[in-house]
């Protein structure tokens, strides 16, 4: 199908097609975009890019059919076309009555789209993902200037823009959708909200454009039933035995088992490789860990470009996981050679091993749909029920908790894990989850975990409770050199030599703590007990010194003082 369409004064010839090799694809439709000269003329590549070829100028587009193409896509196209034809003086802006003279805001800003990311991704630095999260969020705000006029925006204008901006993003969320002027806006709208600000900043400073608006932010409260729902039903305190049996069954290939044991996004699940698997020998024996060095990308495959820089990073996982994994990869090998440099989430087959776009984005849509549906099992739903803390909405709880019940929820599972029983300082928390602790300044270059960080991180995760094995003691021989345990540990076994006498100091961690000696004809002498001392160490669960000595004196203990002294003077 073939057309001719106008933008801005200049003819544009328009082909569409399906080609085979897009089939399948999110933009099976391709377009050919070829600008036209007063004679309708096709414009060569001579004429536009001064190359040696009287070929047409053909830009490639590609979208989910010719509608999709004309609305959303062609129109960037053109205004790069009519930036080229504009220097190589094709085109000038009296042809189209001066583009500089429109007044409408959607217009304007469809035509300002490459400057304004040009200019705004340098000065922010924003990441690739980021600038096509936002070019998608750009074309959604242009839809709510439509019918504005720029020479006409007052604040009553602007919150109407604000407010259409708002209800057009209810239509994408799944959980705002009680939102009304005056409360916090969607998410998607937060991020409308900012190029909004950012474009008439771009109009008023860099293009030109006379805007007497000064934008103001749109300052909305989140509602008190909103706060109690995100603070009660946040769907963290998933039932563990019941997580147990589902990583028993091998449901989805134990896929759910490595989710919560790692707390990975999964984009970064998806992005594994077989070789993304490791291990380290040490004084308990080998334990395994996971590498992050990547995801999938929006075309499901894998990228080396994972969500932020600190997604860089290396997850212990627990011993029973890391040797299913190990043995999983090797029975592969047996069949397909070395599978090292191959997607994890692959698929087998008789002669070969799959991890084509096509059978990864068939697989990870599995996955997203099937895991939401065993976490909303009757049985998981009602567990989470009792462990309310109240009840004051039955009916929106049960809502919210549903809408919470998807692949994240396991990832919310393992940053509660890493904050109420592993015993990770909060710090190496922020790494373990992949995000950047901006209270801590970062290491410049390259840089990674040692060798002995590395087995001191899986050595946390063998001494704590996870849904594969019960906490392990520690264990050592004292017939070696053994100063001290490598990690805090609620037990620890020692291999004594016959007729050997030894000196065991047990640090406590916390206050009250019991300690119990046991054994088989050992006789031990408890030679001193000192009072509890604050541990040095700042873990996540250990009290800090601020909260149990006194930071500033009051009337009463004043008062109180001089009473004692009185009394002692009486004396």
């Amino acid at each position: 199908m073939t057309k001719i369409i106008e933008y801005s004064g200049v003819k544009f010839w328009v082909s569409f097609c399906y080609p085979k090799n897009l089939a399948g694809t999110k933009s099976p439709c391709r377009a050919l975009v070829t600008p036209l000269d007063e004679n309708e003329r096709k414009i060569t590549k001579r004429q536009l890019c001064g190359k040696d070829s009287d070929e047409p100028v053909n830009c490639f587009v590609s979208g989910l059919d010719p509608e999709d193409i004309e609305q959303n896509h062609i129109p960037d196209v053109v205004n790069q076309l009519l930036g080229l034809m504009q220097q190589r003086g094709l085109y000038t802006l009296s042809d189209c009555g001066k583009l500089s003279q429109e007044t409408d805001l959607a217009v304007i800003a469809k035509a300002v789209k490459d400057t304004f990311f040009e200019k705004y991704s340098a000065k922010y630095k924003w990441a690739q993902s980021t600038c096509y999260k936002y070019r998608q969020q750009y074309d959604y705000m242009t839809e709510a200037l439509q019918g504005i006029d720029y020479r006409t925006l007052t604040p009553d204008t602007e919150s109407l823009i604000q407010e259409n901006i708002c209800r057009a993003a209810l239509l994408d969320t799944r959980k705002d959708n009680e939102w009304v002027p005056g409360l916090t806006p969607p998410a998607s709208a937060k991020t409308r909200l900012y190029l909004f600000y950012r474009l008439l900043e771009l109009l008023r400073n860099t293009e030109d454009y006379d805007i007497a608006l000064t934008p103001s932010r749109y300052q909305g409260k989140t509602s008190r039933k909103k706060l109690l729902l995100a603070r009660t039903d946040h769907a963290r305190n998933l039932p563990n035995d019941l997580l147990q049996k589902l990583c028993k069954k091998d449901v989805l290939d134990g896929q759910i088992g490595i989710l919560a044991d790692t707390g990975l996004r999964i984009n970064e699940y998806g992005g594994l490789l077989f070789c993304s698997i490791g291990y380290t020998d040490g004084s308990q024996g080998r334990m395994y860990f996971i590498r992050v060095s990547g995801q999938l990308s929006r075309q499901n495959t894998r990228t080396e470009y994972p969500k932020t820089d600190p997604s860089y990073r290396l997850i212990p996982i627990s011993q029973e996981l890391g040797e299913q994994l190990i043995a999983e990869r090797e029975n592969l090998e047996l069949r397909y050679g070395d599978m090292s440099l191959l997607l994890r989430i692959g698929q087998p087959e008789e002669s070969e091993y799959y991890t084509d776009a096509v059978t990864i984005s068939s697989h990870m849509r599995q996955l997203k749909e099937q895991i939401p549906q065993l976490l909303r099992q009757p049985e998981f739903l009602e567990e989470m029920r009792k462990n309310r803390p109240y009840t004051f909405d039955k009916a929106s709880q049960d809502e919210y908790l549903n809408s919470m019940l998807t692949s994240h929820a396991l990832r919310r599972y393992f940053c509660t894990w890493l904050y109420t029983v592993s015993g990770v300082e909060t710090n190496e928390i922020y790494s373990l989850m992949g995000h950047l602790n901006k209270n801590i300044r970062q290491r410049s270059g390259p840089c990674g975990p040692t060798p002995a960080e590395i087995y001191r991180l899986c050595l946390l995760k063998h001494v704590s409770r996870t849904l594969f094995h019960a906490a392990h003691p520690l264990q050592y021989n004292l017939g070696e050199k053994c100063r001290e345990t490598e990690v805090p540990a609620c037990s620890v076994e020692f291999a004594i030599p016959p007729e050997t006498s030894w000196e065991i100091v047990v640090e406590d961690s916390e206050p009250f703590n019991h300690v119990a000696l046991r054994g088989n004809g050992i006789t031990w002498d408890v030679r001193y007990q000192d009072e509890f001392r604050p541990n040095p160490n700042r873990y996540a669960l250990l009290a800090t010194e601020e909260m149990y000595t006194i930071q500033s004196k009051g009337k009463f203990l004043d008062a109180l003082k001089k009473a004692t002294k009185g009394e002692k003077l009486n004396k």
